[in-house]
C-alpha cells in the first residue's frame, strides 16, 4: 500500500487514542460507588488520577500492539495477522473482564474498550478472510 494509506491508519489509531483517553478521563470523574462504602458517606471522592493514568497507559501500549501484530497497510497474510491480534487480545481481556465485579469506572471503562478492540478485531478478521478466500477463489476460476 502507499505511504497515504499507512498515514491514515496511524491516523485512525491516533484518533481512537484520544476516544479511549477521553472515555478514560471521563471516567475518572465518576462516582465510584463501591469506593464509597470505605469513606466517610458524606465526604467527597478524589479523582481518580492512579487509575486513569495507568490505564491510559495499558490502552496505549494495547493499541500500539494491536498496530504493529496487524500492521493494516500490507495485504499479504493480514487475516492471520488480525487472528492473531484477536486471540492475544482475548486472552489479554479475559482477566479483565473477570474481576471487572465491583471495579471502579475507569476498570470498566477499560474493559469495555478491550471488548470493543476484540469485537473490531473479529469482525475485521471474518471481513478480510471473506476478501481472500473470495479473491483466491476467483483466481483459481480463471485458470
Amino acid at each position: 500500500m502507499s505511504d497515504r494509506s499507512t498515514r491514515l491508519y496511524c491516523l485512525a489509531a491516533a484518533v481512537i487514542w484520544l476516544a479511549v483517553m477521553a472515555a478514560l478521563l471521563h471516567a475518572g470523574a465518576q462516582h465510584d460507588y463501591w469506593l464509597q462504602r470505605s469513606l466517610d458517606p458524606d465526604a467527597p471522592q478524589p479523582y481518580a488520577t492512579g487509575k486513569v493514568v495507568t490505564f491510559a497507559l495499558m490502552s496505549t501500549v494495547e493499541i500500539a500492539v494491536a498496530m504493529l501484530i496487524v500492521r493494516p497497510w500490507r495485504w499479504r497474510r493480514l487475516w492471520l495477522r488480525l487472528l492473531i491480534a484477536f486471540a492475544l487480545l482475548l486472552t489479554w481481556s479475559v482477566p479483565f473482564a473477570m474481576g471487572a465485579m465491583h471495579q471502579s469506572p475507569v476498570y470498566g471503562t477499560h474493559l469495555l474498550w478491550l471488548l470493543l478492540l476484540d469485537v473490531a478485531l473479529l469482525i475485521a478478521t471474518l471481513g478480510v478472510s471473506f476478501v481472500a478466500a473470495w479473491r483466491t477463489m476467483r483466481h483459481s476460476a480463471k485458470h
